[in-house]
């Protein structure tokens, strides 16, 4: 009789936790913020990718966001917040939205992925726990108040914050990759939007392992200029000029790849045919550079390959066992397996 309540009582609760896992792994969750608005996109296990969001952020994260980027918090932490740091953290596990403690780039920022966030969850019909985000710049001030913002709303980063220019590197990479003891290929990632332009410059080694290139300082996007093309052409003059050491260009650059919400613009073939030039000659490495070039088609290609970054993280061994998740999580959502931290 008592084996049989036993054994009873062990299906019960089996069949609990069974009923909170979700029937397939759990999907990859990928963020981008822009200058002016942010993106949402879903991997699936099937290998699939899906875009779920494109919204543009409010008139004051986009200022935030045009800052340069050594500028710090335009908000003052108050004398109770500085006693009590603790208020920061409580919006979240009280279901509040009033920032107490929080200053006023965060709020912006966290109010543009809640949106995100929303509108992803209501995609999927659950809440979700885990997302990687993307920014031009991951070293700035600005990737910290991101990151700020993401916890304030109760998600935990799967990784640290990715950089948008290089996951679009990734996403169009070459089939093919430099031979054993090859020299790694150089390769150009231009992002020409509407209200911005970036230049990322990566090399792409063995086994096609993308790595970013020591000593080149153009990194953090340029917003709203007066004269944008004059600014991108005298951007890309100055690299060639000065390009890191122990690299020409653009005559060693292998691949070239283009991105951004404005990336069909004929201004942007301009710019690039005129700064490649040889003089007066447009050689004959050049002129294949830009036929062959490796245009993106939305500006979503590059965070499907962070959302599929993400997929392959979270479903990890490690992740799936020991990831912390903010507190109930996993327990109000269909996605995922109750993991010890909630336990």
């Amino acid at each position: 009789m008592m084996r049989s309540l036993a054994s009873t009582f062990f299906a019960l609760i089996i069949g609990a936790i069974a009923q909170n896992t979700y029937s397939s792994d759990p999907p990859g969750i990928a963020f981008r913020l822009t200058p002016y608005y942010g993106i949402a996109v879903i991997h699936f296990e099937n290998k699939t990718s899906i875009p779920v969001a494109r919204i543009h952020g409010s008139p004051d994260y986009q200022a935030f966001m045009a800052r340069t980027p050594d500028t710090q918090s335009s908000g003052e932490v108050s004398a109770l917040c500085r006693l009590l740091p603790a208020l920061n953290h409580l919006t979240y596990p009280l279901n509040s939205t009033i920032d107490m403690c929080t200053n006023a780039d965060v709020i912006h920022t966290k109010a543009l992925l809640a949106s995100l966030k929303a509108a992803t969850e209501s995609y999927l019909g659950t809440n979700i726990c885990y997302a990687i985000l993307s920014l031009d710049d991951p070293s700035t001030h600005k990737a910290h108040v991101a990151q700020q913002a993401l916890g304030a709303l109760g998600l935990y980063q799967a990784s640290r914050i990715v950089s948008t220019s290089k996951q679009f590197v990734v996403a169009y990479s070459p089939k093919t990759q430099p031979a054993f003891e090859e020299e790694p290929w150089p390769v150009l990632a231009v992002d020409y939007s509407a209200h911005w332009f970036n230049i990322g410059l990566y090399t792409i080694g063995e086994m096609g392992i993308v790595s970013s290139v020591e000593g080149f300082d153009v990194s953090s996007p340029r917003i709203d200029e007066e004269d944008q093309p004059g600014a991108l052409r005298d951007a890309l003059r100055h690299l060639f000029d000065h390009p890191p050491i122990g690299m020409e260009l653009p005559r060693q650059l292998r691949h070239l790849i283009l991105y951004g919400d404005d990336v069909y613009n004929p201004v942007l073939r301009d710019i690039l045919t005129e700064v490649m030039r040889d003089g007066e000659t447009m050689t004959p490495h050049a002129r294949d550079l830009l036929r062959d070039a490796n245009v993106s088609s939305s500006v979503f290609d590059g965070p499907a390959n962070t959302a599929r970054l993400a997929y392959v993280i979270t479903n990890g061994v490690d992740f799936y066992l020991n990831a912390p998740s903010a507190p109930g999580c996993k327990w109000r959502s269909k996605l995922y397996p109750r993991g010890k931290s909630e336990l």
